[in-house]
């Protein structure tokens, strides 16, 4: 089954015991300290502690063992929390696993014997995924690589209301459209397009931007999808340099000439 995180984050206005779980005869608490930092105690011991920690509500069982799952990392917006796992076997003692080194975002599947960790794919590096079980601990597995869809094509344009512009790249026929028109051009934009950013339908088609999170003034990209011509429409910057797909602007229709002048200030 899918989990859904129900997580508790610490805040300054929650009392020092931000969330207290009995699993197990052991007592699992969430902890702010005066420091601003959060801590994961057990039985009263801080056996965690960093700059963000979040604990999942509900303990799982896996394999017949009571764990509790939850995410830990320094906070703000070098790197995401990652997970980690605290074991209570009834007959040895509680063991932490993690937090896993990884700056990427983990969405975790429980089933019966195991718990895996799955990240996004995009353009330019494949998913991470990571299996943890009470005998093995994390173990890294297979990375799932970002793949379009070649039976998507322009009819599902409306699917994409909303939605993350990397989500426009799963569409077959925008993907084959955008490499052949940027070419060598193609990783660069990608990279850009598949980093921190957003999506809308528009009046005549649907508008993305996105960006590299560490130098986003800097580096980032647009894609604008035009429904009526089917004709896909790309605009990124490296280090500034901006460039455009199709290069000549009395190309591109009214909505995607208004993103290339709102972006060149113009």
């Amino acid at each position: 089954m899918r989990v859904f995180r129900f997580l508790v984050a610490v805040s300054l206005a929650l009392p020092a015991a931000a969330q207290d779980l009995k699993v197990a005869g052991h007592g699992v608490a969430l902890v702010l300290g005066t420091d601003g930092t959060s801590s994961l105690m057990l039985d009263g011991e801080a056996i965690l502690t960093d700059g963000l920690v979040l604990l999942d509500e509900m303990p799982l069982d896996v394999a017949g063992v009571a764990v509790v799952t939850g995410l830990a990392g320094p906070g703000g917006n070098a790197c995401g929390a990652a997970p980690f796992v605290l074991t209570l076997p009834s007959t040895t003692d509680p063991v932490l696993h993690g937090p896993l080194d990884t700056c990427a975002w983990l969405e975790m599947l429980a089933g019966p014997a195991a718990l895996v960790f799955t990240g996004v794919a995009t353009p330019q590096a494949p998913a991470e995924v990571w299996v943890w079980a009470p005998e093995t601990g994390f173990v890294a597995g297979a990375p799932i690589a970002f793949a379009a869809d070649s039976t998507l094509g322009w009819d599902r344009l409306a699917d994409l209301d909303g939605e993350h512009p990397m989500e426009a790249l799963r569409l077959g026929q925008v993907e084959a459209q955008l490499k052949a028109a940027l070419g060598a051009d193609w990783p660069a934009f990608a990279e850009r397009i598949s980093g921190l950013g957003s999506g809308t339908l528009t009046a005549d088609g649907y508008l993305g931007e996105a960006c590299i999170k560490e130098t986003c003034d800097e580096d980032w990209a647009v894609l604008y999808l035009h429904a009526r011509s089917r004709s896909a429409f790309a605009l990124w910057a490296v280090g500034r340099e901006v460039q455009i797909v199709p290069p000549d602007p009395g190309l591109w229709p009214e909505e995607a000439a208004a993103a290339l002048a709102t972006r060149s200030g113009g």
